[in-house]
């Protein structure tokens, strides 16, 4: 039967041998496991909880198994200090031969950066944003932390092959970057749980014209709206990046013509307005000119949805030879170290801090209330993940989510307005 790029996937990697489809239970092989730490609940003592007083004694696979401290570096805590020693001890015990320890970042960006996850394969990560490799033809998925333990020790998981749905995106790609608006205006028409337990897979004319930062964009955000996986087709811009990244092989997977798709939403984005998701729901999505005027007191670009170079590049040329509006907090903060060295190479960190904007360390301090607090009955425009309430501090504060565009027109003007009225030309 033709398959999905989902059902493929589970079939090159079932343990059975066999072909599976949508709905089927199997044991499936795992290629990579991407492990970073929340501070409550780190390797060793999820290991002693499961019985193994000494902690883990084996991971299945020491070169596959690749430790990130993300959320942790640098440290805010003692505690977190403490915790990041201990997993410095784990790693060494356990001979993890992939351990980034004081390079501050965010692990899925990482993960790409170093070529860790290609085309084809499947590889889990502690974290629900896992989901962002399938911007590289890879099968990403977040998974437990329950789940994480019996990975290291076995290199396999069970799994449910999921539906899929069908996105096709339609139109041309402008001078700007749309990834955001493109999956908040999904999630406006069709809910924020239109792929619910489903396998999104990207196809249509704009595919080929986006670029990797825009790809991860997209299946990021497959998360939430719901999706299990979210899957670009492989191509050149594919190839060309991971190869410039790592000379392991892969072998890609594609869809089957006539493979069964569950739903398929089609989408002329040349007929797409700038939108904003409003407090507090990723699917509470309205045109920018609904909102125009709406007072802001900080803005902020980062996170694993659109802290790339594309997003602050859009900031800076928005920004050059203009100021951020007076009482407003500017807040950028790059994906990863070469995400940063990419920015200052091309010029944009001069230009950012010449307007009055803040260029924070990497990390995914300004998605997680760590970095850029509200205050009660403070507004705040973001390019980051969620705009749950709570999500910056303040139960009283409102946060609007927006494509990084929409981010920087707003710190320019001090309000949410349209994104064509800065651009003039730029």
């Amino acid at each position: 039967m033709p398959q999905t790029i989902a059902e493929k996937l589970f079939t090159r990697h079932n343990l059975a041998g066999t072909e599976v489809a949508a709905g089927d239970i199997l044991e499936a092989r795992i290629d990579g496991a991407m492990v970073h730490y929340h501070a409550n609940e780190p390797m060793h003592e999820l290991a002693v909880q499961a019985g193994f007083k000494e902690g883990l004694p084996r991971v299945w696979d020491r070169d596959r198994v690749f430790v990130l401290l993300d959320h942790h570096q640098p440290t805010l805590s003692q505690k977190q200090a403490d915790e990041n020693a201990l997993i410095r001890r784990e790693v060494e015990r356990l001979g993890i031969r992939c351990f980034h320890d004081s390079e501050p970042g965010i692990a899925h960006q990482m993960m790409a950066d170093y070529g860790l996850m290609r085309p084809g394969e499947l590889v889990v990560g502690n974290d629900s944003h896992t989901i962002s490799y399938g911007a590289l033809n890879c099968g990403g998925i977040g998974i437990t932390r329950a789940d994480m333990l019996y990975v290291l020790l076995f290199g396999e998981l069970w799994f449910q092959v999921p539906q899929s749905v069908r996105v096709v995106l339609n139109g041309r790609q402008p001078g700007y970057p749309i990834a955001k608006d493109v999956i908040l205006y999904l999630a406006g028409q069709y809910g924020d749980d239109f792929a619910g337990n489903m396998s999104l897979e990207y196809a249509g004319t704009l595919v080929p014209q986006l670029s990797v930062d825009s790809r991860m964009c997209l299946a990021a955000h497959g998360v939430e709206v719901g999706a299990k996986l979210a899957t670009f087709p492989f191509d050149a811009t594919t190839e060309a990046f991971v190869k410039a990244r790592t000379e392991r092989s892969f072998e890609p997977i594609t869809a089957d013509a006539g493979a069964r798709y569950e739903r398929e939403i089609v989408l002329d984005v040349d007929t797409m307005p700038f939108v904003v998701a409003k407090p507090h729901q990723f699917g509470n999505v309205a045109p920018v000119a609904e909102v125009r005027g709406r007072r802001i007191q900080q803005a902020i670009i980062g996170s694993c949805a659109n802290g790339r170079f594309e997003d602050i590049e859009i900031a800076a040329r928005v920004l050059k030879g203009r100021k951020v509006a007076r009482g407003v907090r500017f807040i950028l903060s790059p994906a990863s170290q070469h995400v940063y060295l990419q920015c200052i190479k091309a010029g944009l960190v001069e230009t950012l801090l010449e307007a009055g904007a803040q260029v924070v360390t990497p990390g995914c301090g300004v998605c997680q209330p760590k970095v850029g607090f509200l205050s009660d009955g403070e507004t705040c425009i973001t390019s980051t993940t969620r705009n749950f309430k709570g999500r910056k501090g303040s139960m009283q504060a409102e946060i609007y989510l927006g494509g990084p565009l929409t981010v920087a027109a707003a710190a320019l003007a001090g309000e949410i307005i349209d994104p064509k009225e800065v651009l003039d030309g730029r």
